[in-house]
């Protein structure tokens, strides 16, 4: 592991849009839209702003309870709790952030704002370069 790729800021490894699905929105609907645009994380959003995060994990979940994805909502499999770290935060920061929580993706913020999602693939990629 270099220096460089730990204190490189995650702001660079986000792309520019955050992937939002509304909180009523089913949880087939939350994985067509995962599985179409290669997401592992949702952010979720009801009319206020950000409500919690759905991760691919969450649907596994669901359909090994059996759960009817076309009937259940994504406020109902949600975390409520979203983890993040500023933009600024180092890799090696977000590398921690995400080992401390078990998570595998974490938002990325700027002024307290989510702007973006950085996976654990995204913190390797930089580490062993």
């Amino acid at each position: 592991m270099g220096a460089a790729g730990t204190s490189e800021t995650v702001g660079g490894l986000v792309s520019p849009a955050v992937a939002i699905v509304n909180s009523t929105a089913t949880l087939h609907d939350a994985a067509d839209r995962m599985a179409a645009d290669g997401l592992g994380l949702l952010v979720v959003a009801d009319a206020n702003g950000p409500v919690g995060v759905l991760s691919e994990r969450d649907i596994v979940v669901a359909i090994a309870e059996q759960l009817d994805l076309d009937e259940e909502r994504v406020r109902d499999h949600c975390a409520d709790e979203i983890v993040s770290v500023d933009e600024d935060a180092t890799v090696a920061d977000a590398a921690r952030a995400m080992a401390d929580a078990q998570i595998r993706h974490l938002a990325v913020t700027r002024d307290g704002a989510v702007v973006g999602v950085v996976s654990v693939r995204d913190v390797l990629r930089v580490l062993v370069s």
